[in-house]
């Protein structure tokens, strides 16, 4: 395991063939300022990037209209429905899905059991969520507006504050924070097993190009 950004990252969003991501400085005046960055897996290289082109790889052609609705554009996570809508969801529940357009389709709350959902994998026409108070995993159908399936949760030990999942043919890789584990479930299966264990906090896993990459409390990672 190498590292390959000691920053302090805000929030990561794969692509095909590769990444973008953002991170917080603070300029010599004491003023908060946000940084972007992008990885091409096919050069294998980081660059700082504009604005624009975080967001352009983030929401698709209508970044402007989107960015501008949901204001807080970089601690939402987001996903390309099968109909290829754009689904933005942030740590508190709040999702918002966006026309390709950028008009806003729907705004709503996703919870289970009163707890906030978080993070999204796009599973054709549903998502897979975490949900950290639960310590359990929801396949949710945006279409119909509810929750299809529940993993872990309950007297469950599968899932320990799960924050992030990702997902790759049909494997489902959930980042824990309580466990600091990655742990992987068959959705053919509904199986769990453990894929990688660390010492410290692990908020997301990205697979691009046959490359896997972590972000844990203390910067971004490629493995081995």
């Amino acid at each position: 395991m190498e590292n390959v950004f000691s920053g302090e990252i805000l929030n990561i969003t794969p692509f095909k063939k590769g990444f973008v991501f953002a991170t917080k400085s603070t300029t010599p005046d004491g003023r908060l300022k946000a940084n972007f960055y992008g990885y091409d897996a096919v050069n294998d290289k980081f660059t700082h990037i504009k604005k624009s082109i975080f967001l352009k790889v983030k929401f698709g052609y209508e970044y402007e209209e989107i960015a501008e609705q949901l204001g807080d554009y970089v601690s939402c996570d987001v996903g390309v429905l099968n109909d290829n809508r754009i689904m933005a969801i942030f740590p508190n529940g709040e999702y918002n899905i966006f026309n390709t357009d950028g008009t806003l389709n729907v705004s709503s709350q996703l919870t289970y059991h009163g707890s906030p959902v978080c993070d999204i994998a796009v599973d054709g026409p549903y998502v897979w969520c975490a949900v950290p108070g639960e310590n359990a995993i929801i396949k949710y159908s945006p279409r119909e507006g509810r929750i299809l399936l529940r993993v872990g949760g309950g007297e469950a030990t599968a899932f320990e504050r799960p924050c992030a999942v990702t997902l790759n043919g049909s494997t489902l890789y959930i980042c824990n924070q309580g466990s600091r584990k990655i742990r992987t479930l068959n959705i053919m299966t509904n199986s769990v097993r453990d894929y990688r264990v660390f010492n410290e906090k692990v908020y997301k896993y990205i697979n691009v190009m046959g490359k896997e990459f972590v972000w844990l409390k203390s910067g971004l990672y490629i493995l081995d």
